[in-house]
């Protein structure tokens, strides 16, 4: 029986998954901002319709793959020489379509302006497939730091093109330029970290192994871009470019810090957990540890976020995006939902149960098409209020069913997510009464940094005085991390090596 990772490999992955997600997060941000003040809200709405193709059609070249090299025990070479074949060959066809039917497309949105947008961000899905298996090749070992170097300059070269193509003029342009860049030298960057290059072979056996595991996960695949996407689906299709705007910016200043906060540990956790798979002790020790960690640091977050929207939206993007600022406060309680579920997905991965979690989003996406549905009669706010309940009832289904049949232990899993959540309604009920009482009095940036100021000293207090064990073992964690280099004379195979300790 394979032995799991160390903590100080836990640690060491956790620190570069989270370089490149607070590096690249805040990098994308600041582009984000510029952006947006330079362009106006409709110029954004055309380049999210086009995104919602493009993503869905990401689903149907990568097929899973990726997530099944990284699940599996025994990998070998055809194994991974197929998968890259078989999703460059899905992404050239799928290319070619899209250019071809990019008009079609658009009319579908009754917005002929986006077909040419789709016809060039199609081409990033050639890159996306040249991307997958050695990004996969690179999570399964846990070598997280080229893939923040690359992930780093790839945000900075392609934010460079596009801030520097919208101050020119570029318009809708900019946002195209910014985004091919950024998947075009990403891909660079990571070939030239990966020792891996593909034959030219293609095994039907090794094809079966993977696309036993792989369809359920493209399956999944499929089924959260419906349960994730179908409220800008939906705002694109009914209100137009002027509505998605907005809610696009929205829908992306949450999806930055639950990246940022989620991201960096759902990444090592899939390898984590496929490694003590075989040990369900250590396995759901593990995963307490993951949820209570990304909880006491993603919660206050998005509480702080609700209470801060007046201010914080207008002082970043303008007066012109101040449509977003319900949207935002809306959709933070979703993302903190969201968060709750960071890993339920690697942990069923990981038991080898793809099958029970793509029942579990046949039923997420149905809940949430029918909210969008309903909701889209109204507008864009009430679109995001039905994402939030649609949430909150999944999560009591989840939480009554799929982990009970995964035996999980239920009680002992909600405990976790107490501590942090009743300390960040406390952390919101402070700032709430402090903007109250200061609002009137002093102009927005004092405001919103006062705000702050006050929610971080109430909730880093309150922690100290009740959790000093939390606080000091996430620090103790991102410490290690940052402080010990990965080793660089190991070469990235498709056979997994695993450090003799284990997770305790």
């Amino acid at each position: 029986m394979a032995s799991g990772p160390s903590k100080r490999k836990i640690a060491q992955g956790v620190a570069w998954a989270s370089s490149a997600q607070w590096g690249g997060q805040l990098m994308s941000f600041g582009i984000y901002t510029g952006l947006a003040r330079l362009l106006n809200p409709q110029v954004f709405g055309l380049v999210a319709i086009a995104g919602v193709y493009v993503a869905l059609i990401q689903v149907f070249v990568q097929q899973g793959f990726g997530t099944a090299i990284i699940q599996r025990e025994e990998l070998e070479p055809e194994h991974v020489d197929s998968a890259f074949w078989i999703a460059m060959a899905a992404a050239t066809v799928f290319s070619l379509l899209s250019i071809l039917l990019a008009a079609d497309i658009a009319k579908l949105f009754h917005e002929p302006k986006v077909a040419p947008v789709i016809g060039w961000l199609s081409l990033s899905l050639l890159l996306y497939a040249l991307s997958a298996v050695p990004t996969a090749l690179l999570t399964r070992e846990m070598d997280f730091r080229p893939l923040a170097i690359r992930s780093l300059a790839a945000t900075a070269a392609g934010g460079a093109v596009g801030l520097a193509m919208a101050y020119y003029g570029w318009g809708v342009w900019s946002l195209v330029g910014q985004q091919l860049v950024n998947s075009a030298l990403a891909c660079v960057c990571l070939w030239s970290a990966v020792p891996w290059r593909p034959s030219f072979r293609i095994s039907r056996r090794h094809l079966r192994d993977l696309y036993g595991f792989s369809l359920n996960i493209a399956g999944n695949d499929l089924l959260w871009f419906f349960s994730q996407k179908s409220d800008q689906t939906l705002v694109g299709y009914g209100f137009g470019p002027s509505g998605l705007g907005p809610y696009s910016l929205a829908s992306r200043l949450v999806t930055l810090l639950h990246d940022a906060i989620i991201g960096p540990v759902q990444s090592v956790a899939l390898p984590t957990f496929s490694k003590l798979q075989s040990d369900p002790s250590r396995l759901e020790r593990a995963l307490h540890k993951f949820c209570e960690m990304s909880a006491f640091l993603s919660l206050p977050m998005f509480a702080g976020l609700i209470v801060v929207a007046p201010e914080l939206v207008p002082l970043l993007f303008g007066a012109k995006w101040t449509t977003a600022v319900p949207i935002l406060q809306v959709l933070a309680v979703y993302a903190a939902l969201r968060a709750i579920f960071g890993f339920v997905h690697p942990l069923m991965i990981a038991k080898g149960r793809p099958g029970l979690y793509l029942s579990m989003f046949v039923i997420q996406s149905c809940l949430t098409l029918v909210g969008c549905l309903v909701a889209v009669r109204w507008d864009p706010k009430a679109i995001a209020l039905s994402m939030v309940v649609t949430m909150a009832i999944f999560a009591v289904f989840t939480f009554v069913v799929p982990m009970k049949i995964i035996k999980i232990n239920v009680p002992a899993l909600l405990k976790t997510f107490a501590f942090p959540g009743l300390l960040s309604l406390f952390m919101w009920a402070v700032v709430a009464w402090t903007r109250s009482h200061i609002v009137k009095t002093f102009p927005p940036l004092i405001t919103m940094l006062i705000c702050i100021l006050t929610g971080v000293i109430a909730y880093v207090l309150a922690a100290f005085l009740i959790r000093p064990d939390l606080v000091n073992s996430i620090r103790e964690m991102v410490g290690t991390g940052l402080l010990t280099r990965t080793p660089r004379d190991r070469v990235v195979s498709a056979v997994p090596t695993v450090p003799d300790q284990i997770v305790e």
